[in-house]
């Protein structure tokens, strides 16, 4: 297939994301898919006639990954059996919101062909984002994401940056460890509390002294 042959809807999609260097982009016949070079979380974007061809589409897309349906309809953007449903013009947008809600939430040292290699997990926050999208927050500035190791001798969260010292007063030592799993959660400026990726609040009870001391400075000096 040459570039060429490519409908003009396809075409049109295609300049929306061809400049988002986080994804590896792959042409196919209806759809183009975008793989996400760090997490491998997958992209499809499909062209449409129109709202109603859209919601058609929509109806019977199914597998894995997220999936978006761009239209030439005006100031259209919605989420339908859990596809987006889009004006062109916001495709680049979106697919921008989604590599911003895709975090690093840990890795493993694990052997691959008698080496040593790291591999790194993520966590696409989905649900936060279309949250980020109604309220029409900015990320920085109205909200970070930070991830929080929940101690496995006391229970409590305890901020990334805090956890050596943390674990030390129990007598853990962090470099011995091959592997880290994290917990992502919001740090909301606008009303000063913390969120998990379901939007529930995590109190402030279940932080260490550590995490309760990072929250209040960051929060003091939020938007």
């Amino acid at each position: 297939m040459k570039y060429s042959e490519l409908s003009p809807r396809m075409k049109r999609v295609h300049t929306q994301v061809r400049y988002i260097d986080d994804y590896h982009w792959k042409l196919e016949d209806d759809f183009i898919l975008g793989v996400h070079k760090k997490s491998g979380l997958e992209v499809r974007i499909y062209p449409a006639d129109d709202l109603e061809h859209a919601i058609e589409m929509a109806e019977e897309l199914e597998g894995e990954g997220i999936k978006i349906i761009a239209i030439p309809d005006k100031g259209v953007f919605k989420v339908h059996n859990g596809a987006f449903v889009m004006t062109y013009k916001y495709v680049r947008a979106t697919v921008s919101d989604i590599n911003d809600h895709i975090i690093w939430n840990g890795f493993e040292v694990v052997e691959d062909g008698g080496k040593l290699v790291q591999e790194d997990f993520y966590d696409y926050l989905g649900g936060r984002m279309i949250e980020h999208i109604k309220e029409n927050a900015v990320p920085g500035h109205d909200y970070i994401f930070w991830p929080f190791y929940k101690c496995e001798r006391c229970g409590k969260y305890v901020d990334i940056d805090s956890l050596e010292a943390h674990l030390k007063s129990h007598g853990i030592k962090l470099h011995e460890k091959s592997k880290e799993r994290y917990e992502i959660f919001e740090i909301n400026f606008r009303d000063g509390k913390v969120y998990n990726k379901f939007g529930e609040e995590v109190k402030e009870s279940q932080f260490s002294e550590e995490a309760r001391e990072f929250l209040r400075e960051n929060l003091r000096g939020g938007a």
